[in-house]
C-alpha cells in the first residue's frame, strides 16, 4: 500500500510522525529516505511522541549513529542515522543487526544507502522538499504489520491527512 501526504510545516510533519508512532508496535522498523533537510528528524520526533516517549529531545544521531530512547510504559525508540556510513561492514561494526532485533521501534534515517527494502522495514517513508516548508511524504507499507499501521494512521480522525494535502 502506498499513500502520499503533503505537509506544509515541520509541525505537520511531526504530527504525521506522531500518528504513525501512536500505532507502532515493538519490533517495527520504519525506514526513512530523502535529502538533507527534508523532514526525517522532525518525523522521528513525532514518532517518539506518538509512541509515548516524553521528556526527551529527539535529535538526529548523525555523529553517534544510534540514539536509544528508553520507553517508560511504552516501547523504546532506536533512532539510527546511516548518513556517515559507506559500507555494510560499518553497519556490522555498529551492531545494527542487534538493534533490529531489540524490543522497541527502530527508525532508520538514510535507509536507502544499502538498497531498497534492505532492512526488511514494515513502513518506508520517502520525503521530498516541494517548497520552503512543504514536504511530499510517501508512506509505503510492506507486509501485514506495515499495512495495519498505515491503515490505522489513515483512518484515525485525529491524524487525518487527505491524499496529496
Amino acid at each position: 500500500m502506498q499513500h502520499t501526504v503533503t505537509t506544509h510545516s515541520s509541525e505537520e510533519t511531526v504530527r504525521l510522525g506522531s500518528g504513525l508512532g501512536k500505532n507502532a508496535v515493538e519490533g517495527m522498523v520504519i525506514a526513512l529516505t530523502g535529502d538533507l533537510g527534508s523532514g526525517k528528524t522532525a518525523f522521528t520526533q513525532g514518532v517518539a511522541e506518538g509512541i509515548g516517549i516524553t521528556g526527551e529531545y529527539i535529535v538526529s544521531p548523525t555523529y553517534t549513529l544510534i540514539n536509544h530512547y528508553p520507553g517508560d510504559g511504552c516501547p523504546s525508540l532506536y533512532h539510527v542515522d546511516l548518513y556517515r556510513l559507506s559500507d555494510m561492514v560499518e553497519t556490522e561494526d555498529l551492531g545494527l543487526d542487534e538493534v533490529l532485533h531489540q524490543k522497541g521501534v527502530v527508525v532508520i534515517e538514510w535507509a536507502e544507502k544499502f538498497g531498497p527494502h534492505f532492512w526488511g522495514e514494515d513502513v518506508e517513508v520517502r520525503f521530498a522538499v516541494t517548497g520552503v516548508t512543504d514536504r511530499e511524504i510517501v508512506l509505503i507499507s510492506h507486509g501485514p504489520k506495515g499495512d495495519e499501521i498505515v491503515n490505522a494512521l489513515l483512518t484515525d480522525k485525529e491524524f487525518v491527512f487527505k491524499e496529496g494535502t
